[in-house]
């Protein structure tokens, strides 16, 4: 990864903190014109990619340790037939199990696209 400058790092930060580019620029105390400059650098697009990718790994990890809870939430409610509220426990666990697979398809899928595009750096 190419290493940015300090104002760049604040600016790719505020950028994943804020809903408005406007808002992470001011908060990254930065210009408009600056920060449209850096959105349009490819280096400074990867970077903020790679953070993103990054956040997103760490909250599938979550969402995946998450899965145990859930399984054993699945399997109390099965044994509890005088729960009341199993059909919404059942469907909070439900929601969690296929996020967490989801999560692992799409590692599954990255994983491959990564493999396929050494194969086609190496054949250039």
């Amino acid at each position: 990864m190419v290493k940015m400058n300090p104002k760049q790092e604040r600016f790719a930060i505020a950028l994943m903190s804020t809903s408005t580019i406007k808002d992470a620029y001011t908060m990254a105390k930065i210009t408009n014109g600056t920060a449209h400059k850096y959105l349009n650098d490819p280096d400074f697009s990867a970077y903020y990619m790679q953070l993103r990718r990054e956040a997103m790994a760490q909250a599938t990890n979550k969402l995946q340790q998450s899965a145990i809870l859930a399984i054993e939430t699945l399997k109390n409610v099965m044994e509890d037939a005088e729960n009341s509220t199993s059909s919404a426990r059942v469907q909070a666990a439900r929601t969690v199990l296929e996020n967490a697979y989801r999560g692992l398809e799409i590692d599954d899928i990255q994983h491959r696209i990564e493999q396929l595009e050494g194969r086609l750096t190496a054949n250039e």
